[in-house]
């Protein structure tokens, strides 16, 4: 009985804080548009969703899916946890080095700088912080690590709200809520973790950071240029059209984030008996990787569906809690009558089902590990999703980056099934 309850919190609150996870950057960046205007909330809506996001991955530096299955201790949590301390420095420096050199140039002013680099520190906290809940899961405690992610994002998200319904200042309301984040941080992932966490062994002493760099250097490039093609579009808006251009593509992007997260949720407790049928039953590995493939486009089906026929009515939602701050685009008529943002939003959504179904796929080729063939396609379509979607923004502006972020999700697609197919080959 008490296993099924541990197995019951698990599951709980690991989809409790990933749902919340994925939800906050909606309903801070509504908020912020509702409260600043269309300039700060576009500001905001990229420093989180986006360039956050890749300081987040640099931080952590893909390290999850090793770090979680590494249960004969290879690696101690110390050499996690310094490793990581040193990826989190780096991470904020080349972040800002990349803010600092958009000042130079002259396409960000200073006050979207310090907003900027607060939401690189958020990045990289929530990087560093993914060692820990790594480590709760390492030592079956997943529930600990859906505790930390749920309470430490609803802690900086109440405070940066309630700070800006108070002050109506955002870069300070953002510091606030960092200092917030950083107290839930350590009541949460370090006072518990010595609670739980395995001490290291007095021969393990010894820094192994070289070899768990290099060991998990194909998966962090992997990770880093799959957001960077996922992301291309999303920053060329922002160095070609402005922030709030920025502002409004993050609200019609919004509900492709939900497709891959409910696709996400599906694949994690899928990976266990994947990973077993792999190495002790290959009928058995293919058959479960056929019906996840099957879920994968049945799930982006259902959610197309859903974008044609109420696409609308969540688009005329997002004009009226932002204060109709979009509503321009309504006055741009693509064909036969469809709004602007409509458009987009169906473009967007494509794009997002050619991800959703190539996530088994690419998880299968981690899994026999053969990493080192995603890697070469993953630098291709990151080269030309890079290059299109500048060329396309300059020229066609909003519509053409989301025509960019369409056709770099097919590539990323064709790229990972190709890399599939050829390693079928390889032993």
């Amino acid at each position: 009985m008490r296993n099924d309850n541990l197995k019951f919190n698990d599951i709980f609150w690991n989809t409790l804080g990933t749902i919340t996870y994925s939800m906050v950057s909606l309903l801070i960046s509504v908020v912020i548009i509702k409260m600043c205007g269309s300039i700060e909330g576009g500001i905001f809506s990229f420093g989180f969703s986006t360039l956050a996001h890749l300081v987040f991955i640099i931080s952590f530096f893909g390290i999850r899916p090793m770090h979680i299955v590494d249960i004969k201790y290879r690696f101690s949590f110390n050499d996690y946890k310094n490793f990581g301390i040193k990826t989190f420095f780096v991470s904020i420096i080349l972040g800002s080095i990349y803010i600092l050199y958009m000042l130079n140039i002259g396409v960000y002013n200073n006050t979207k700088t310090l907003l900027l680099f607060i939401l690189i520190i958020h990045g990289a906290l929530d990087g560093f912080a993914d060692y820990f809940e790594c480590e709760f899961q390492r030592v079956n405690k997943l529930y600990m690590s859906g505790q930390s992610i749920f309470f430490r994002i609803l802690g900086y998200t109440i405070t940066l709200i309630t700070m800006l319904l108070i002050t109506n200042n955002l870069l300070f309301s953002e510091i606030c809520a960092i200092v917030v984040e950083i107290v839930f941080f350590y009541f949460f992932n370090i006072i518990r973790g010595k609670k739980v966490f395995k001490n290291a062994k007095q021969d393990e002493k010894i820094s192994k950071g070289k070899i768990l760099f290099i060991d998990a250097l194909p998966l962090f490039l992997i990770t880093f240029l799959d957001m960077l093609i996922f992301s291309s579009a999303k920053m060329s808006i922002d160095a070609n059209l402005g922030d709030v251009y920025s502002g409004f593509f993050s609200m019609v992007f919004m509900p492709t984030n939900g497709i891959y997260l409910v696709m996400t949720l599906i694949m994690k407790p899928l990976l266990t008996p994947l990973s077993n049928a792999y190495y002790n039953d290959k009928k058995e590995y293919q058959n479960i990787l056929f019906h996840t493939i099957l879920i994968s486009i049945f799930i982006s089906i259902f959610f197309m569906l859903i974008a044609v026929f109420l696409g609308r009515i969540y688009l005329n939602l997002v004009n009226i809690v932002t204060g109709n701050v979009y509503e321009w685009t309504k006055d741009i008529i693509i064909y036969k009558g469809l709004p602007l943002d409509y458009i987009i939003f169906l473009i967007v959504m494509c794009g997002g089902i050619f991800y959703t179904i190539s996530t088994p796929v690419y998880y299968t080729i981690i899994l026999e590990n053969k990493q080192s063939y995603l890697v070469i396609s993953y630098i291709i379509v990151a080269i030309i999703s890079i290059y299109l979607s500048r060329v396309f923004t300059i020229n066609e502006g909003i519509i053409g980056a989301a025509i960019s972020f369409l056709i770099s999700m097919f590539l990323l697609f064709a790229g990972i099934v190709i890399v599939k197919v050829i390693t079928n080959y390889v032993r």
